[in-house]
């Protein structure tokens, strides 16, 4: 007789929803790889300015192999407000949700409030995977984590879950640094499909040198600027290079403005937009290098892509990054260093990095697959032997 599946609750600070397909995207994929093993619904509650105060809007769906359910609900101009609807709806959906072996929380630390309860009422253990980078010193220092109460809450949640994981072993030792202990912590990196993000079989032509990026356009924290800066100074040693920067968000406005100054937009400098399927896998998959300049991050997606793609990372050496990218699988410059930046992209272009893009595939298939990383989430929840 086949064994009865777990039944994993996953709730998320972040995930994609009706207004933007990509924050926490990263989310999703670790819910479908649990999904190979597990039952697993999505609850998901965020404030909607489209929906009156005091109304909810809700949308279930199944996407691979998942259960999302996503609460919408109208938007106060009173944050303390906001907070409360949000617990108060994710109390509410809790009543008709099928009750789960697990709560499995995504991002602290009013999403973990569900996750308490259902272990205070029903004694459901919960599990926490942080992603967020506010923990990292430097995030730290701008108050990015602040308030006694906050604090205090959150030393709480954690101490008291079954297990803490977080994408890089970095993000795991600025939590202890913080002050938030738990007696299991475990790293478990973000999820890339192995079968689509793979080398392309084409052999490349011509001595165009390509580079890409890929990202939200956050300018504070991916320094987009700066790889144009950078890259402004290559190609005046190196002018059959090219680059395509892929994404939009917040910034994108006056990051374009900003490379439009330099001359360079359609002739060197190419923005895409944001670029999601077959598109993005193009633009990965026909890049010489993925280049990161970012001021802080965890463990970017499009670097656990990149990789999976047989194409080599340039990145600054920042959060968690120089726990994949090494040896054979990039180049680490010092962060906000435009000099080592436009010297790796250089290595590059004059063809110093010597890359086996099946090796990289290879790497990836290790560390990111969705059966890599569904193990290694059922080793976590304990669950391996069951």
């Amino acid at each position: 007789m086949k064994s009865q599946r777990p039944h994993i609750l996953f709730v998320s600070r972040w995930y994609p929803d009706r207004h933007d397909p990509m924050p926490g995207l990263f989310v999703r994929r670790h819910a479908e790889a649990v999904a190979l093993f597990a039952d697993v619904t999505v609850l998901y509650v965020i404030s909607d300015k489209t929906v009156p105060v005091g109304k909810k809007s809700i949308d279930i769906s199944e996407v691979n192999g998942i259960k999302e359910i996503r609460i919408y609900y109208g938007k106060s101009r009173f944050a303390l407000l906001n907070g409360l609807f949000q617990i108060w709806h994710y109390l509410r959906a809790l009543q008709n949700i099928k009750k789960p072996d697990i709560t499995h929380v995504h991002v602290l630390t009013r999403t973990a409030i569900p996750a308490l309860w259902l272990k205070l009422t029903s004694g459901i253990p919960y599990y926490i995977t942080e992603h967020w980078s506010r923990y990292l010193p430097d995030n730290i220092a701008k108050g990015s984590y602040k308030g006694w109460w906050r604090r205090r809450i959150t030393e709480r949640i954690v101490k008291y879950a079954s297990g803490v994981s977080t994408v890089t072993e970095n993000l795991a030792k600025a939590m202890r640094m913080t002050g938030l202990h738990n007696k299991k912590y475990s790293v478990i990196p973000n999820v890339a499909d192995t079968d689509f993000f793979k080398p392309s079989a084409e052999v490349k032509k011509g001595n165009t040198t390509r580079f890409v990026h890929v990202s939200c356009f956050d300018e504070p924290a991916k320094n987009i600027k700066g790889i144009i800066d950078a890259f402004q100074s290559l190609i005046e040693t190196k002018p059959e290079c090219v680059l395509y920067i892929v994404g939009d968000g917040p910034d994108y406005n006056a990051i374009f403005e900003y490379a439009n100054r330099t001359g360079l937009v359609d002739s060197k400098i190419h923005f895409t937009g944001l670029l999601e399927g077959p598109l993005l896998l193009d633009q990965m998959q026909n890049a010489d290098a993925m280049v990161m300049f970012s001021n802080y991050e965890n463990l970017p997606c499009t670097i656990v892509e990149s990789i999976c793609c047989g194409v080599p990372v340039i990145s600054s050496d920042v959060g968690g990054i120089g726990e994949h990218v090494k040896g054979a699988n990039g180049l680490l410059v010092p962060k906000g260093d435009l000099d080592s930046l436009k010297n790796a992209m250089l290595k590059v272009a004059i063809q110093e990095l010597n890359c086996e893009k099946l090796q990289l595939h290879n790497y990836g298939l290790q560390y990111f697959s969705m059966k890599s990383v569904a193990l290694d989430f059922m080793k976590f929840y304990n669950l391996n032997n069951k």
